[in-house]
C-alpha cells in the first residue's frame, strides 16, 4: 500500500490510490479521466477542498472549511465532516453520514444513518435509514427513511417514512408516514397523505383525500377535501371541506364538515358543530350549537345549546337541556325536553316536556307535560299527563298507533 499526501494549496490529478489519502487546506483534486479518484483506504481533509470528478474511498473525513465536489462521492463505511460545509453535485452515498454544519446535495443520494447539526438542503431524492437534522431541512425530491427527526423546520417533497418528528414546522408533499407524525408547531401536507398517529401542538393543514389513524391537534386543523381517520381530537377548531369518516370526534371549539360525516363512535363538540350533509354516528354531545341536513344516531344525543336540521334528528334517546332550541324534527324512543327549551316537532315512544318549554307538535306513545309548558298539538297512543298550568293550542288526540316518523 502507498499512501498519498497532498500539501496545503496543492493541485493534483489522481486516479487509484492504494492506501490512504491525506490533504491539507485549500486543495484541488481532479480525478483521472474515466475512473475518477478511487482510494482503497481513508481520505482525510484538513480544510477547504475542491473535488473534480467522482470520488470513492472507505472513510471520508473532513475537518473545518468547505468541501465542494462536482461529481459523485461514495464512502463505503462513513462520511464525516466536522465544523464543515459540504456541497456535493453528484450523488452522495454512504451508510453513515455526519456533517456538523451544513450539507447541500444536488443529486439523488443514499445516506444511510445521517446526522446534520445545522442545515440539510437537497434538490433531489434522499434515501436513508434515519435522518437527524438539528436545524433546518429542505428535500425537493422523495424522502425515503424509517425516521426523519428535525429540531427546527422541515420542508419535504413526497415522503415514504415510518416516523416524522419536528420541533417547529413540518411540511410534506404527500405520501406515507406509516407510524406517527409528531410536530411541536405547525404541520401541513400539500398532497394526499396516509399516516398513522398524528400529534401536533399548533395547527394542521391537510390535502383532501388524506387518510390516517388517531389525530390530536392542540389548535386548528383544516382539510381541503375528504378525510378518513380513526379518532379526531382537537382543542380549538376542525374544518373539513369534504366528507369525513372515522371512529370518533372530540373538538373543544368549533367543528365543521362540508359534506357527510360517518362515525362508528360519537361526536363531542364544546362549541359549534356544523355538517353540510348527513350525519351517521353512535352518540352526540354538543355544548353550544349543532347543525346538519340530517342526523342519525344509534345511541344518545345530548344538546345544551341549539340544534338545527333540515330533515330531522333521530336517536335512541334525545335530551335537549334547559333553554335549548331545536329546529327540525326529533325522533327517538325517549325524548326529554329541558326547562324552557323550544322544539318544533317531536316523535317518540316517551316524551317528557319540562316546565316552561315550548313545542309545536308531539306524536308519542306516552307524553308528560310539565308546569307552564305550551304545546301546539299533542297526539298520544297510551297515556298523557299534563300539569294543570300546562296548555295546548288544540285539544289532545288519542291515536291507535304512531304514524311513520319523518326521519
Amino acid at each position: 500500500m502507498t499512501d498519498v499526501e497532498v500539501p496545503k494549496g496543492g493541485r493534483v490529478v489522481l486516479g487509484a490510490v492504494d492506501g490512504n489519502l491525506t490533504a491539507g487546506k485549500s486543495v484541488r483534486i481532479e480525478g483521472a479521466p474515466g475512473t475518477g479518484v478511487v482510494v482503497s483506504g481513508d481520505a482525510k481533509f484538513e480544510g477547504d477542498a475542491t473535488l473534480i470528478g467522482d470520488f470513492r474511498c472507505r472513510r471520508f473525513k473532513a475537518k473545518g472549511g468547505r468541501i465542494q465536489a462536482d461529481g459523485a462521492v461514495r464512502a463505503s463505511e462513513e462520511f464525516t465532516a466536522d465544523d464543515s460545509v459540504v456541497e456535493v453535485r453528484g450523488p452522495l452515498e454512504s451508510p453513515r453520514v455526519e456533517v456538523e454544519r451544513e450539507l447541500n446535495l444536488h443529486a439523488d443520494s443514499k445516506v444511510g444513518r445521517l446526522d446534520v447539526g445545522g442545515t440539510l438542503e437537497a434538490d433531489g431524492a434522499v434515501e436513508g435509514e434515519r435522518l437527524h437534522i438539528g436545524g433546518r431541512v429542505r428535500i425537493a425530491g422523495r424522502t425515503t427513511a424509517e425516521e426523519v427527526s428535525v429540531g427546527g423546520r422541515a420542508e419535504l417533497g413526497e415522503v415514504r417514512l415510518a416516523r416524522f418528528e419536528v420541533g417547529g414546522v413540518g411540511v410534506v408533499g404527500g405520501g406515507t408516514i406509516r407510524d406517527h407524525v409528531e410536530v411541536g408547531g405547525k404541520f401541513s401536507s400539500t398532497a394526499p397523505l396516509t399516516f398513522g398517529r398524528l400529534e401536533v401542538g399548533g395547527s394542521v393543514a391537510l390535502a383532501g383525500g388524506s387518510k390516517g389513524g388517531s389525530i390530536e391537534v392542540g389548535g386548528v386543523i383544516r382539510v381541503a377535501g375528504d378525510l378518513t381517520f380513526d379518532g379526531l381530537e382537537v382543542g380549538g377548531i376542525a374544518e373539513i371541506a369534504g366528507n369525513a369518516a372515522g371512529r370518533g370526534v372530540e373538538v373543544g371549539g368549533q367543528f365543521r364538515v362540508d359534506g357527510n360525516l360517518t362515525l362508528t363512535d360519537g361526536i363531542e363538540v364544546g362549541g359549534r358543530g356544523t355538517v353540510g350533509g348527513d350525519v351517521a354516528a353512535r352518540d352526540l354531545e354538543v355544548g353550544g350549537e349543532f347543525r346538519a341536513r340530517k342526523a342519525i344516531f344509534s345511541g344518545r344525543a345530548e344538546v345544551s345549546g341549539s340544534i338545527r336540521t333540515e330533515l330531522g334528528l333521530r336517536a335512541a334517546s334525545i335530551e335537549i337541556r334547559k333553554k335549548s332550541q331545536v329546529r327540525g324534527p326529533l325522533v327517538a324512543d325517549r325524548v326529554v325536553l329541558g326547562r324552557g327549551s323550544e322544539a318544533e316537532l317531536v316523535f317518540g315512544g316517551k316524551v317528557d316536556v319540562g316546565s316552561d318549554a315550548r313545542v309545536g307538535r308531539i306524536v308519542a306513545d306516552e307524553v308528560d307535560i310539565g308546569s307552564g309548558a305550551s304545546v301546539g298539538r299533542v297526539e298520544y297512543v297510551r297515556s298523557l299527563k299534563m300539569d294543570r298550568t300546562a296548555r295546548t293550542d288544540e285539544p289532545p288526540v288519542q291515536i291507535a298507533s304512531r304514524p311513520a316518523p319523518p326521519v
